[in-house]
C-alpha cells in the first residue's frame, strides 16, 4: 500500500514539476512575445517621429520659398518693405488659426495612432465630435479670414500712403 502511495505521490510530483516546467516555459515566451511587442512598437514610433520630423522641416523650406516667391511678386506692385511686412502679417495670423486647429491636426491623429483606436463604434463617436468642433473651427477661420483681408487692405493702404509720401518728398 504504502508503495503505492508513495508510487502515486511522486507521479504527483513529477506532473507538478512538469507543470511548473510548462507554466515557466509559458511565463518566459509571454514575457518575450511582450517585450517584441515593445521593441515594434516603440520602433514604429521613432519611426513616425523621425518622418514627421523630416515632414515639418520640409515644410518649413517649401513655406520659406512661398514666402520669399510672394514677396518679390508683391514687391512688383508695392515697396519691398511693405510686401515683406505683408507676408509677415499674413504667417503670424496663421499662428492662432493652427493653435485653433492643432488639437485635431495634431494631438488627435498621435493619440489614435498611440491607443490603436479600432473600434468602429468609437471610431464614429470621434468623427462625430470632429465634424462639430470642425464646424466651430469653420466659423472662427471664417472670422479670421475677415480679419486677415482686413488687415491685408489695411497694411496695402498703409504702404500706399508711405509710397505716396515718400515719394511726394522726392518730387519736392
Amino acid at each position: 500500500m504504502r508503495t503505492t502511495m508513495e508510487k502515486e505521490k511522486n507521479e504527483l510530483q513529477d506532473k507538478t514539476e512538469q507543470i511548473l516546467s510548462e507554466v515557466e516555459t509559458l511565463a518566459k515566451a509571454e514575457y518575450e512575445v511582450a517585450r517584441l511587442k515593445v521593441i515594434d512598437n516603440s520602433s514604429r514610433l521613432v519611426g513616425s517621429l523621425l518622418l514627421t520630423i523630416c515632414i515639418i522641416l520640409v515644410a518649413f523650406a517649401v513655406l520659406s520659398f512661398f514666402a520669399a516667391a510672394a514677396v518679390f511678386a508683391m514687391a512688383l506692385c508695392v515697396p519691398a518693405w511693405a510686401a515683406c511686412l505683408i507676408v509677415g502679417a499674413v504667417y503670424l495670423l496663421l499662428i492662432p488659426v493652427l493653435i485653433l486647429c492643432s488639437k485635431s491636426l495634431f494631438v488627435d491623429p498621435i493619440v489614435r495612432k498611440l491607443s490603436g483606436l479600432k473600434n468602429s463604434e468609437e471610431l464614429q463617436l470621434e468623427s462625430l465630435r470632429a465634424e462639430g468642433r470642425a464646424a466651430v473651427q469653420r466659423e472662427r477661420l471664417n472670422g479670421y479670414v475677415r480679419f486677415a483681408k482686413a488687415m491685408y487692405n489695411h497694411y496695402v493702404n498703409l504702404a500706399q500712403t508711405a509710397w505716396n509720401f515718400i515719394r511726394g518728398l522726392f518730387r519736392k
